[in-house]
C-alpha cells in the first residue's frame, strides 16, 4: 500500500465511524434498514464489530471494511470453528483500487493462520469464487399450502400454541438450547446473545407450547418462512408445522437440511412443491475436519456404502490428501503419504462442487462410490450466517 494507506484491523476506528461508514456503502438509512438492528449479534456498540473488521483508510479516512466473525458449530461431536464473512463495503470513490481484494485476502490468511476449518458468506458467486467460495450444502425447501393440511389433515386447527420470545431473559430459550442440544449438529451459541442470534435478519423465535410442555421451536422471518425447527420429540414435528401456518393464517415455507430426514420423510407426503439448492456459499479450510464431521452425520440419517477412496485436494489452505474409509458402520478420514495414490485430484473449488453441491454434473458421472457418499450434508443455520 502507498504512504498514508493503511490496511490491517480496525479497532482503532470509532464504533459510530465504522458504522456510519457500512450503512453508507449498503445504502442503509433508516434505522429498520440499518446493521445494528439487521444484525444485533454482531453489531452492538459493546460488540465492538469494528475490531473483527480488516480495514482500509487512506489519509486516516475509512474506505474499505471487510468483517470475519468466528462463531463454532459441532457436528457429531467433533467441534468445528467457523469464522463468517459479513458487510463487505468499499466507499464509492475508492472502486477499482484493489481495496476489496486486499482486505478479503487478509481475512483469508488469517483464518488460515488461526485453523478456521469452515468459512461461509452471502453474495455474488462469481464475485466469491475469486476468494475460495462457492454454492455448496443440500438445502431442501418444502412449500405448505393451507389446503394441504386441510385434506391430509381434516381441518386447519393448530395442535399447539405459540408463544414469540422478545424477553433475552425468558427461560424457555434455555429448554429451548436444551432441545438444539439434542440433535446431530448443534451450532454454538451463548446464552445472553442467543435471542440476538435468532433475531439475524429481522427474524423471530418462536416457542410451540403444548400447555405447560415447551414442544419445539422455530426462527421465522416476518412473513410465512420457517429457516430453523426442532421438535422436542420427532413425531411432534407436522403439528409444529400446522402450529405455524395457523399462526400466519397462510401458506408456508420450510427449509431444511438433507440431516433432517425424519423431518423430510414427514412433510414431504404432505408439501405442495419441494426445492433443492444451495443452502450459500462456502469455503473449506480443512478438508480433512469437514470430510469427517459431515460423513459421520450423513451416516446418522442414510444407507452409506462401505468402501475407501483417497482424495488429492489442492485446497485454498494448502495440498491435503486424504484416505476416507467407511467399514462396518464407522468411517475414518485420514492424511496419508504422498506415496499412496490417489483416486481422485481435485482443485479447490472442484473439490466444494463434488464433495457438498446439492447438484454436480461432474459427480454424475463417476464411480457409484462416489455417487453413493456425496453430496455430504454440509450446513449453517441462518441466524448464525454474518
Amino acid at each position: 500500500m502507498n504512504e498514508g494507506i493503511y490496511c490491517g484491523k480496525g479497532s482503532h476506528i470509532p464504533y459510530a465511524d465504522f458504522m456510519d461508514f457500512i450503512d453508507m456503502v449498503f445504502g442503509f438509512t433508516t434505522p429498520e434498514q440499518k446493521f445494528e438492528g439487521l444484525l444485533p449479534k454482531l453489531y452492538r456498540e459493546d460488540r465492538r464489530p469494528q475490531d473483527q473488521n480488516y480495514v482500509v483508510t487512506e489519509e486516516g479516512k475509512l474506505m474499505a471494511a471487510v468483517g470475519a466473525y468466528d462463531h463454532e458449530i459441532t457436528v457429531c461431536g467433533i467441534r468445528i470453528p467457523c469464522r463468517g464473512i459479513g458487510n463487505v463495503a468499499v466507499h464509492p470513490e475508492a472502486r477499482s483500487k484493489g481495496y476489496m481484494k486486499a482486505t478479503m485476502n487478509a481475512a483469508l490468511e488469517d483464518m488460515i493462520r488461526d485453523g478456521i476449518a469452515l468459512s461461509t458468506l452471502g453474495g455474488r458467486r462469481q464475485r466469491y469464487q475469486y476468494f475460495s467460495y462457492d454454492k455448496a450444502g443440500p438445502c431442501y425447501t418444502y412449500s405448505v399450502a393451507r389446503d394441504n393440511i386441510r385434506h391430509v389433515y381434516g381441518s386447519l386447527d393448530a395442535p399447539f400454541t405459540i408463544k414469540e420470545i422478545v424477553d433475552a431473559n425468558d427461560p424457555l430459550i434455555d429448554g429451548i438450547m436444551a432441545i438444539a442440544a439434542t440433535a446431530a449438529y448443534v451450532p454454538t451459541r451463548a446464552r445472553e446473545a442467543y435471542l440476538d442470534i435468532a433475531r439475524t435478519w429481522k427474524c423471530r423465535l418462536l416457542a410451540f407450547m403444548d400447555g405447560e410442555r415447551l414442544a419445539g421451536y422455530c426462527i421465522a422471518d416476518q412473513g410465512t418462512t420457517v429457516i430453523e425447527i426442532r421438535a422436542a420429540r420427532d413425531e411432534d414435528f407436522m403439528a409444529l408445522i400446522r402450529s405455524f401456518s395457523a399462526f400466519v393464517q397462510n401458506s408456508i415455507s420450510v427449509g431444511l437440511s438433507a440431516f433432517d430426514a425424519s423431518y423430510i420423510r414427514d412433510i414431504d407426503p404432505v408439501a405442495e412443491h419441494v426445492s433443492y439448492s444451495a443452502s450459500m456459499s462456502y469455503s473449506v479450510l480443512c478438508y480433512r475436519l469437514i470430510l469427517e464431521a459431515f460423513m459421520k452425520l450423513k451416516m446418522t440419517y442414510a444407507t452409506v456404502s462401505e468402501g475407501m477412496l483417497v482424495l488429492h485436494i489442492h485446497g485454498y489452505a494448502g495440498d491435503e490428501r486424504l484416505c476416507l474409509s467407511v467399514k462396518g458402520g464407522e468411517c475414518k478420514v485420514e492424511t496419508v503419504s504422498d506415496d499412496v495414490q490417489a483416486d481422485l485430484e481435485l482443485g479447490h473449488l472442484e473439490a466444494l462442487n463434488i464433495l457438498f453441491a446439492p447438484i454436480s454434473p461432474e459427480r454424475e458421472r463417476m464411480n457409484d462410490l462416489i455417487r453413493n457418499w456425496f453430496p455430504l450434508p454440509l450446513w449453517m443455520y441462518r441466524s448464525d450466517e454474518v
